[in-house]
């Protein structure tokens, strides 16, 4: 074997071996990348504020509803009566 072919197979493996490692290299940094991000995902889904929930007839302003864990098994109504609606012919501003 000569040695220019002796040179050109350690040149070969030599790239085959840089090759593998910087491979290897950008998987674990993608790896890790995903792990951040899953952390990331959990810590957002986890520390989201309480919701608000507002309940509204088209006509009175919308009233702030109270959070319950179960449903109102009580004979007491969650929301205050709807105004009185006067009856009277209502005009059109034009």
């Amino acid at each position: 074997m000569s040695r220019e072919n002796w040179a050109l197979i350690k040149r070969n493996k030599n790239f085959n071996v840089n090759v593998y490692r910087r491979g290897l290299s950008f998987l674990i940094f993608i790896l890790f990348l995903n792990v951040g991000m899953g952390a990331l995902i959990a810590y957002i889904y986890l520390h989201q504020p309480e919701r608000d929930f507002y309940a509204t007839s088209g006509v009175a302003a919308p009233i702030q509803l109270t959070v319950m864990l179960a449903a109102n098994m009580s004979s007491q109504p969650m929301l205050p009566p709807d105004p009185p609606m006067d009856d009277g012919a209502r005009i059109i501003p034009q």
